[in-house]
């Protein structure tokens, strides 16, 4: 989806107080919003309250604001300074729980199995990233932002982000040639 059809939507909601496009902005936006706000460490039940609270006052404060020219940009940063308030206010560490990698299945693997098991063992890699790089990682290849745009919302230097990126991306390739390797042991016995 362009950016051009959110940002009318955000128009109708501010001009217009049109409902039915604020509904449309908060289904585009909200489960990447929530994977964004879990990647900052805030938890699932923390993020998904973090994203309905910057949704209700966007809708709140519509006709207060200046119009605002980068609504995907807006959103993201929101979420981001919410996720650091909440981290201040309520606590100073998080533990998170390490997921264990799934056995091999034995016998033949089929072809959907295979596809997922090697899903399974990116997603491992990507959640071994540190935290911003695999913010990183997911606002550029899984929510489609511009460096620029993520050096913004992350209040970062574009040359960081492009550093961050190009280590995950790295790491990813490692991961797949260890999946490989990982295989064709697998189909050796």
């Amino acid at each position: 989806m362009s950016g051009v059809e959110y940002q009318k939507w955000w128009d109708a909601v501010w001009r217009e107080d049109d409902q039915a496009s604020f509904r449309q902005l908060f289904n585009h936006f909200y489960k990447g919003l929530v994977r964004f706000a879990i990647d900052l460490a805030a938890g699932r039940e923390a993020a998904e309250e973090i994203v309905s609270d910057v949704f209700i006052q966007l809708w709140k404060n519509r006709q207060h604001n200046e119009r605002i020219q980068h609504i995907k940009t807006y959103l993201y940063t929101s979420v981001r300074n919410r996720c650091y308030n909440h981290h201040r206010d309520s606590f100073k560490h998080q533990w998170q729980a390490i997921e264990d990698v799934e056995e091999s299945l034995p016998g033949e693997i089929h072809t959907h199995l295979e596809y997922k098991e090697m899903q399974e063992w990116l997603d491992l890699a990507v959640r071994k990233l540190s935290p911003q790089a695999k913010t990183i990682f997911r606002l550029i290849r899984e929510e489609g932002f511009k460096y620029k745009e993520v050096a913004t919302i992350l209040d970062i230097s574009p040359r960081t982000v492009e550093t961050q990126l190009v280590r995950a991306t790295n790491r990813l390739r490692l991961a797949l040639e260890q999946y490989n390797a990982h295989m064709k042991q697998l189909s050796a016995r």
